[in-house]
């Protein structure tokens, strides 16, 4: 007898992960589809609801009324939202190998979901499906973004790293070498301290490749230099870049420093879905979800001070 063949623990994880999404399919799938006029009808008692309120206030409607009109809407809009769970996952095929566990993009992509619902408006005669797309296309988006950057850079420091980049760019041609720190502060004519922490905001920022593959499973970018290599001015704030790191994380407390060490591989360079964290920590997936958007805040809060 031939002994079944035993799967790496990643390959188990994986299979687990792929039953479990195919055991959700099965599930939303008993919810039917809508037509056209069943979302105009699903569309105009969700508006209702926010209407009755002021029509209450006016005293337009009797408090039962108002209560049965509530009652609808909730009805509507759970229908609303049942129907079109199977939208977030084709949708989220298209965001797969990005750094998001496809559980998590269907989350995200869920609450994409409820916000198109509370904003559709029936009377513009567009489907709902085009409509919610959108909003569930942006949520992915984010969640991927986010995920990709372990704190997220404020716009207006945006502006000061695309003006460093340009900076960068000048004096290289200029001196036919990467500058230095100083030579970037006297150039921008801000502080060495000040330039050296909008270049780590620059390392920070920096995504994964995103390419598109060929049919062979390479990417465009392969045939082009390895700029993720470290250049001799990279090289320079390699120690400043573990220093300001180490410095973030304690600026909050050990469980939210743990949080968001397995959430971005910070510890071994695997990094853990919101649900693989819960169950090391012992959390639900929900509250590790919070401690990582509370730690990120104040992550946030410190390079706004730093900056």
């Amino acid at each position: 007898m031939v002994a079944p063949k035993k799967l790496e623990p990643g390959i188990f994880m994986a299979t687990r992960l792929d039953s479990a999404i195919g055991d959700y399919l099965k599930e939303i799938k008993q919810y039917a589809l809508l037509t056209a006029d069943e979302e105009r009808e699903l569309g105009t008692k969700i508006q209702a609801a926010a209407k009755s309120e002021s029509m209450l206030a006016d005293r337009s409607i009797s408090i039962r009324e108002h209560e049965q009109v509530q009652s609808d809407a909730a009805m509507a809009r759970e229908r609303m939202i049942n129907a079109n769970l199977r939208l977030v996952i084709s949708v989220a095929k298209n965001f797969r190998n990005r750094g998001l566990a496809m559980e998590d993009l269907i989350e995200e992509g869920n609450v994409g979901l409820v916000n198109a619902v509370d904003r559709f408006d029936p009377n513009v005669g567009s489907r709902f499906s085009t409509y919610a797309s959108y909003w569930i296309d942006q949520a992915m988006r984010r969640a991927v973004q986010n995920a990709t950057q372990m704190i997220h850079i404020p716009s207006y420091l945006m502006e000061q790293i695309g003006a460093m980049r340009l900076a960068m760019r000048q004096l290289e041609e200029e001196l036919g070498r990467p500058p230095t720190v100083d030579e970037l502060a006297a150039h921008r004519d801000i502080s060495p301290r000040k330039a050296a922490a909008v270049v780590q905001a620059i390392r920070a920022c920096a995504c994964p490749n995103q390419a598109t593959a060929d049919s062979d499973g390479n990417s465009v970018t392969d045939t082009l230099a390895d700029h993720r290599m470290p250049t001799p001015h990279d090289a320079v704030f390699t120690e400043s870049d573990g220093e300001l790191v180490t410095q973030l994380l304690s600026r909050i407390n050990e469980r939210e420093a743990t949080v968001l060490q397995l959430r971005y591989g910070l510890r071994d360079g695997h990094k853990m879905t919101l649900k693989e964290i819960g169950e090391s920590v012992g959390l639900t997936r929900e509250r590790v979800r919070q401690i990582e958007k509370e730690a990120k805040r104040k992550l946030e809060e410190y390079v706004k001070e730093y900056i």
